[in-house]
C-alpha cells in the first residue's frame, strides 16, 4: 500500500509539473531569442568585454586559494580571508555593471547579465518606456519568476521525495537554518561546491543548521535523461561523496523553473522561512552562519 501511495504521488508530481517544466522553457527560449535579436551598442560591448575579463581573473584567483585551502584541511585562515574579498570584489564588480544598465536603461546590457540578474534590477528594466509591449510582458513574466529567490522574500515551499521514498516538506523545516542547493550529477562546480559546505555542515548541524540539496538530473536543459537513469546517476554521486544530508530529486522542473531558474543557484533561508542569501560561495554561508 506505501509503494501504491508513492507511485501515485510521483506521478502527481511529474503531470503537473510538465505543465510547470513546458512554461519556465518557453520562458527561458523567449528570454534567449530576444537576447539575440537585442544587439550591444559599440561602448557597451566594450564594457561587458571588461567586466568578463576582469571577473573571470578573480574566479581564476579564487580557484587557486581553494585549491590551496582545502588542501590544507581548512585551517589557513587568511586563505579565507583572501577568498572572501574576492568575493566580495566580484560581487561589486557585477553590481557596477548593472548599475551601467540601469543608469542607461540599456536592455541589450541586461540580457548579457541575465545570471546575475535580482527582482529588483529588473524591476528598473520594466521602468524603461522604450520597450516594446511584447517585450515589457515577457519580463514581467521573468520577473514573477526570479521573484521567488528575492532577499526578503518568504520561501515558497514545496515537497519533493528523497532516495528512500520519504516526502520532505521545507514548511515542517522551520526553525532551522536552511540551505537548499540546486544541483546535477554532471555539474562539476555543483559537486565541488557540495563537497566544500561538509566542513560547515558538520560544524553547525548540531546547532540547527539543515541543508537539502534538489537534483536537477531529470530536466537538466539540454540533456534530458530518462527518470530511471537520472535518479541512478542522482545516488551514485550522491553516496560517492557522502552528501548525507537531505537528498530530493526534482521530478519534471517541479522547483528549478520557479524557484532557482538554474542549476548550481542556492537559497539561504532562516527560521522563519525568510530568504536570507542567494547564490553564496560554501565560506560566505560559514561567515552568515557565525554572525548568527
Amino acid at each position: 500500500m506505501r509503494r501504491l501511495v508513492q507511485n501515485v504521488f510521483l506521478l502527481c508530481i511529474l503531470l503537473s509539473s510538465l505543465s510547470s517544466f513546458a512554461q519556465s522553457e518557453d520562458l527561458f527560449m523567449q528570454i534567449w531569442k530576444v537576447k539575440e535579436d537585442v544587439k550591444l551598442s559599440p561602448n557597451a560591448a566594450k564594457s561587458f568585454e571588461q567586466f568578463k575579463n576582469q571577473k573571470m581573473e578573480i574566479l581564476n584567483q579564487i580557484k587557486d586559494l581553494e585549491f590551496k585551502y582545502y588542501k590544507e584541511q581548512e585551517t589557513d585562515k587568511e586563505l579565507k580571508s583572501r577568498i572572501l574579498k574576492l568575493y566580495t570584489q566580484k560581487h561589486h564588480l557585477v553590481d557596477e555593471i548593472k548599475q551601467q544598465a540601469i543608469m542607461n536603461k540599456d536592455e541589450a546590457l541586461f540580457l548579457e547579465l541575465m545570471e546575475h540578474i535580482r527582482p529588483k534590477d529588473l524591476s528598473k528594466l520594466l521602468q524603461n518606456e522604450k520597450l516594446n509591449e511584447a517585450r515589457r510582458t515577457l519580463y514581467e513574466k521573468w520577473l514573477e519568476s526570479i521573484q521567488n529567490t528575492a532577499i526578503g522574500n518568504q520561501l515558497k515551499d514545496f515537497r519533493l521525495m528523497d532516495q528512500n521514498g520519504e516526502e520532505i516538506n521545507t514548511a515542517d523545516l522551520r526553525g532551522k537554518i536552511l540551505w537548499i542547493d540546486s544541483w546535477a550529477s554532471k555539474c562539476g562546480p555543483c559537486i565541488k561546491k557540495l563537497k566544500q559546505i561538509k566542513s560547515t555542515y558538520q560544524k553547525h548541524q548540531p546547532k540547527g543548521f539543515q541543508i537539502l540539496a534538489v537534483s536537477w538530473d531529470y530536466t537538466v536543459r539540454g540533456y534530458i535523461k530518462s527518470m530511471e537513469e537520472a535518479k541512478a546517476d542522482w545516488i551514485k554521486v550522491m553516496k560517492k561523496h557522502e552528501f548525507n544530508w537531505m537528498n530530493v530529486f526534482d521530478i519534471g522542473d517541479q522547483i528549478m523553473g520557479t524557484q532557482f531558474g538554474s542549476v548550481g543557484k542556492n537559497l539561504l533561508i532562516d527560521e522563519k522561512g525568510i530568504i536570507i542569501g542567494f547564490d553564496l560561495h560554501p565560506l560566505e554561508i560559514e561567515e552568515v552562519l557565525k554572525n548568527l
